[in-house]
């Protein structure tokens, strides 16, 4: 088992279907203890978990609020003894509609960034204290839209501006050999995803077009970027930080 005796720390994992549940269950197969936090119920995870005769438990937190992450950090630290992995994985996403830059509203644009990127802020700042004592593995899930150009503007900005947090920590927390990366997952059959083919009308539509265009002609599921994730939270990846690992079928090239 890769990780052990471990305990993580994923947010935005409440969605059985999306990509912080599947990384929270592989990790849980690796050994790890889990905490799943989401401003939503995430009991549903939680209940497959212990199914699988894991542990793990739920903290319904807030992330564009300090205090709440404070208090995220506190609950799992109090029920497992330590923290060793946080993934920033909570983003606002589901609920955006596409449409042109110039139709964006300052509204929807500080509200995407509060969520996308201080939030991954907040979570860091109240980690930190935890894993400076021993070390520890901190992994931001980023876009492969960013490396497009293409695609909802603020929300591709926000993505972009946890990239540049990555490299900036990966620096600043190195001397307390804590490791900060980033994977940039490509347009995956999540629940947020199959929401969006729905409401738009475009079905699988977009899907197909996006498989031609890809090196791996697959329709990824959101479980294909959790063995990035373990590889980044064990010590096979002890020497990598400051780096995106693009996780999209090789659509891009960065």
């Amino acid at each position: 088992m890769k990780l052990k005796d471990k305990v993580a720390i994923i947010t935005g994992a409440a969605d059985p279907e999306g990509i912080g549940a599947a990384i929270a269950m592989h990790y849980v197969k690796e050994g790890a203890k889990v905490v799943i936090a989401d401003i939503r119920d995430g009991n549903a995870v939680v209940d497959k978990i212990k199914e699988m005769g894991g542990d793990a438990f739920f903290v319904q937190t807030d992330i564009t609020i300090q205090n709440e992450c404070n208090a995220l950090t506190k609950a799992a630290a109090d029920q497992f003894g330590k923290i060793d992995i946080l993934v920033n994985n909570a983003a606002m996403f589901r609920t955006l509609k596409t449409r042109r830059f110039i139709d964006i509203s300052t509204e929807e644009w500080n509200q995407v960034m509060n969520v996308n990127t201080t939030g991954p802020f907040h979570c860091t700042k109240a980690v930190f204290p935890y894993l400076k004592k021993n070390g520890g593995k901190i992994i931001n899930i980023i876009s492969s839209t960013l490396f497009e150009g293409a695609g909802i503007t603020h929300y591709v900005a926000s993505k972009g501006a946890l990239f540049g947090m990555t490299r900036c920590l990966a620096r600043e927390f190195g001397n307390f050999n804590i490791n900060v990366n980033s994977i940039a997952p490509g347009f995956t059959q999540t629940g947020a995803v199959k929401k969006l083919q729905d409401e738009s009308g475009m079905g699988m539509a977009f899907e197909d077009k996006l498989k031609m265009g890809r090196c791996l002609k697959q329709t990824p599921s959101a479980g294909v970027v959790s063995g990035t994730a373990v590889f980044l939270a064990n010590e096979d990846s002890d020497f990598i930080t400051g780096q995106v690992i693009l996780c999209d079928g090789g659509l891009n090239f960065n």
